[in-house]
């Protein structure tokens, strides 16, 4: 299927491994151009038709972050696709986080998601188009243990989009949401490597506890993930706005 994202201007944080590479490739390959952000150059490889721009951007630089849907627009004069995904935040529980633990989880996960939102979807109503798609996690729906600050600040990032969705439709630019759940990337790989030495188990057995929740018996791969980000981004979803999509073989049990 075409997706309609041929010549298309698209960023995408966090975009130097895992699902944000994965989601920059996926756009490429269906005809745009994708601004791949990440802290370091991302080496996410070689698309066409399209092309991926590899930038340098720190988003725990908020005036970096702030410059960066601007420096899109003077360069390519316009943005159709915004993925504003952010890396997770320290794992453990609630008694043991502290202060600094909220405050740089806050840096990481919330206040980029806001810059990045706002400067976007500022940009979109005033061209009378344009998708935003926030990268979060199940965890929003169905907290996990240790995973008390990501859940905390993603539900954040939830509750803005469903609101600015509400907003900025009457414009012609749609907000949705897509929360990822186990998936074979590296963060989840050294979760289970972290799980094991702490359990004294091998990683094979921590892997199974995870999957043996899993309807679907595995967990998902970023391009997994990607592909359903491309659909939802693409003008093949033009009535889909203020959704929220799970995409995670149906552990979360939780009705919509």
């Amino acid at each position: 299927m075409d997706l309609g994202l041929n010549g298309h201007v698209v960023a995408v944080t966090a975009a130097s491994r895992g699902i944000g590479a994965a989601v920059a490739r996926q756009f490429a390959a269906e005809g745009a151009t994708a601004v791949a952000a990440s802290r370091t150059a991302p080496s996410v490889g070689d698309a066409t038709p399209g092309r991926i721009l590899p930038v340098k951007l720190d988003l725990a630089d908020a005036e970096a972050t702030g410059r960066f849907v601007p420096d899109i627009v003077a360069e390519h004069g316009r943005l159709d696709a915004l993925v504003v995904n952010t890396a997770g935040p320290k794992l453990g529980p609630f008694l043991d986080t502290t202060d600094d633990d909220w405050s740089a989880a806050y840096d990481l996960l919330l206040r980029p998601a806001v810059q990045l939102a706002r400067a976007g979807a500022q940009q979109m109503v005033e061209q009378g188009s344009g998708t935003i798609v926030f990268l979060t996690s199940t965890w929003v729906r169905q907290p996990a243990p240790g995973g008390v600050l990501s859940s905390a600040f993603r539900s954040a990032v939830a509750a803005m989009a469903k609101q600015l969705a509400s907003e900025v439709a009457p414009a012609g630019v749609r907000v949705v949401q897509v929360m990822p759940g186990a998936t074979g990337t590296d963060r989840m790989r050294n979760i289970v490597a972290a799980k094991s030495a702490g359990n004294g188990t091998s990683e094979d057995e921590e892997v199974q506890k995870i999957v043996k929740d899993i309807p679907l018996g595995r967990w998902g791969s970023a391009e997994e993930i990607a592909s359903s980000v491309t659909f939802l981004a693409s003008p093949r979803s033009s009535f889909t706005t203020g959704a929220s999509l799970a995409v995670d073989g149906g552990a979360v049990r939780s009705l919509p």
